[in-house]
């Protein structure tokens, strides 16, 4: 779905390459869009919202929706009966003022310029790019380009003055562009709960999983689910009832992931198709531009196999797990590393004893700032100015950066949170999940409507205030497997990181079962790559195998279309181009190739903006 909003007249043949917009007038504005399905409105307001935005506290879809806007047009924070997983747009018709103001993690984008008096909201860098005229941001490019995560960090973009949102942000904002009142919703992490199980807030945290999956599939009779072997699609999948499930696998039927899928899916009495489809990792440039117009979301490529190789008649709901990985806490950096889990083994593991968190206090999160601040900067080297052609703005793209990650610090500090150990998860929620992860939802919005039930306002926050006790190494997920009737038939089911057993085996299996196929893992790649021999086997058990994708016959071609058009530089397409023949050639570990994809797709948007159709 995508749409502009504007005071602006527009012209149309600005955005005919876009399919199926049209053009509306809504009191004083223009509003360009393609799915008038995501419009809501009453007598006093009118809201586009991409993702889903409710009042539970009614039953029929339409007054879930229009009491919605009503709530949040007037109040933010919200209370507990709204909820959805959003960003949204709503317009007072009397006053023409619009308020703007997206889920806590702001997993769907929308971007805001105002310029010369005149106000552009939309959810598409490419239109508000066009219709504005922006120039380019340096910084914002850079960030793009450049890791750790190839993504913008705060509210900068890739255009002079236009922002996203932050997460949790609420704006209102005049008919002339001036924004009249901002607020922040900090509710996460506020009422962390015992460190031990209870079966109360069990029970709740379930229901409340299970009415937010109905609530994205409500007024549909069939809802869809991208299925992986893993613990957040399983939860997800025994969340949805009185459905006809179709479940969507990515990758070869022979991967390890998706028979465990497979085994899911039947469990659960769900249809399901496995699509795959190699090519589609490197896939043609007029795929790659196509994509990148209508979603600004490539990036794992492993979600085209499914949507290149799907017809729907109409646009029906899916599902994904939760994004940030909060259940089991995996973004709690320090008691996740390998280090961590050997010091710990019987303690922790074993025994299941409680970890010793550190109180927050302004010391500690000053210290974590200023290292986080430092790893972000270990980027901004020579080495990639020059590349870019940036060098004489290295000291600007620098201080503006620094910049950006105060927006986020900030974030995090007033949420006053508990603990020093949530610092990182939270960051990782506000940065990576917000700007990487998120792009699995936006991009399966291309042929869906996509929604992550666990990462909306009621369950995030519901998720968060969860001791970080009971979620780490999955205990509490192992609870629920254990003891909730919906998911106990997969409690049996291995998942694809820790194969043969079932999940809710003792960590004293669970553990060295993990380890072993990871070393194994690393040997069969290590040994592959030194016999330069992609034949060799790649994994103990099936996957993904990189290697071979690295060996597609059109791979470096494909990658040298990408960039026919160079916005970039050509010393940038190089070391990217290299990268990938030193893949191919087993020269160079045969990662997943994100780095190699956001530079192409990066390029794809200047491309984009700056080539306006004739």
């Amino acid at each position: 779905m995508k749409f502009l909003f504007t005071s602006k007249k527009i012209d149309l043949n600005l955005a005919k390459d876009f399919d199926n917009l049209e053009l509306r007038r809504v009191g004083e504005f223009s509003l360009l869009i393609n799915d008038p399905n995501t419009i809501t409105e009453t007598e006093d307001l009118v809201s586009i919202t991409n993702g889903y935005l409710r009042d539970y506290s009614f039953e029929e879809l339409s007054l879930q929706k229009r009491s919605a806007i009503k709530y949040v047009f007037r109040n933010w924070p919200v209370e507990d009966h709204i909820t959805g997983s959003f960003s949204t747009l709503i317009l007072e018709k009397l006053s023409s003022n619009i308020v703007i103001t997206s889920d806590l993690c702001n997993i769907y984008p929308l971007y805001y310029l105002i310029k010369d008096g005149v106000v552009y909201i939309s959810n598409s860098i490419i239109l508000i790019g066009r219709y504005s005229g922006a120039e380019e941001d340096k910084t914002g490019i850079f960030q793009r380009a450049v890791g750790p995560n190839f993504c913008n960090i705060g509210s900068r973009t890739i255009l002079k003055n236009c922002k996203r949102l932050l997460p949790g942000e609420w704006l209102k904002i005049g008919l002339s562009g001036k924004i009249l009142k901002r607020n922040f919703d900090n509710s996460l992490f506020r009422n962390i709960g015992k460190p031990y199980i209870d079966r109360t807030e069990l029970e709740s945290y379930w229901e409340h999983y299970k009415k937010e999956s109905s609530l994205c599939s409500l007024g549909f009779d069939r809802t869809n689910i991208a299925l992986s072997g893993g613990i957040d699609s399983r939860i997800a999948l025994g969340s949805i009832e009185n459905k006809e499930i179709s479940a969507f696998t990515f990758g070869s039927a022979r991967n390890y992931e998706s028979r465990i899928a497979a085994k899911l899916a039947k469990s659960k009495g769900a249809k399901h198709t496995i699509l795959f489809d190699p090519n589609q990792y490197f896939p043609c440039k007029e795929l790659l531009y196509d994509y990148t117009k209508n979603t600004e979301a490539i990036n794992l490529n492993s979600w085209l196999e499914i949507l290149t190789n799907i017809n729907l008649r109409d646009k029906e709901p899916i599902i994904l797990g939760e994004l940030c990985e909060a259940l089991p806490a995996r973004n709690i950096k320090k008691l996740n590393t390998d280090n961590f889990r050997k010091q710990n083994f019987f303690k922790y593991y074993l025994k299941n004893s409680n970890i010793e968190l550190t109180p927050n206090t302004p010391f500690q999160f000053i210290q974590w700032k200023n290292k986080k601040l430092k790893f972000i900067l270990s980027w901004y080297v020579d080495f990639w100015f020059d590349k870019l052609k940036y060098s004489d703005f290295k000291d600007k793209l620098i201080n503006e950066t620094i910049k950006d990650t105060a927006e986020i610090f900030e974030r995090i500090e007033s949420h006053d949170l508990p603990y020093s150990e949530l610092y990182d998860e939270l960051f990782s929620w506000f940065t990576y999940t917000r700007m990487v992860l998120s792009k699995q939802v936006n991009i399966c919005n291309e042929k869906f409507y996509a929604y992550s039930p666990g990462m909306s306002l009621q369950m995030l926050k519901k998720t968060s205030n969860i001791h970080p006790n009971l979620r780490i190494y999955y205990r509490f997920a192992n609870y629920l497997l254990k003891s909730v009737p919906e998911l106990t038939k997969f409690k049996n089911i291995p998942t694809s990181q820790i194969p043969l057993i079932p999940q809710t085996a003792s960590n004293l299996i669970r553990i060295p079962i993990w380890a072993i196929r990871s070393k194994i893992d690393d040997w069969l790649i290590k040994r592959m790559m030194k016999n330069k021999d992609i034949h060799m086997r790649y994994r103990l058990f099936n996957s993904i195998n990189w290697a071979k994708v690295y060996q597609q016959e059109n791979m470096l071609n494909n990658i040298q279309d990408y960039y026919d058009e160079n916005h970039l530089s050509l010393e940038y397409f190089k070391t990217f181009y290299a990268l990938a023949e030193n893949r191919k050639n087993l020269t160079k570990w045969p990662f997943a190739n994100m780095d190699i994809i956001s530079g192409a797709t990066l390029n794809a948007e200047l491309v984009l903006l700056k080539n306006q159709p004739n």
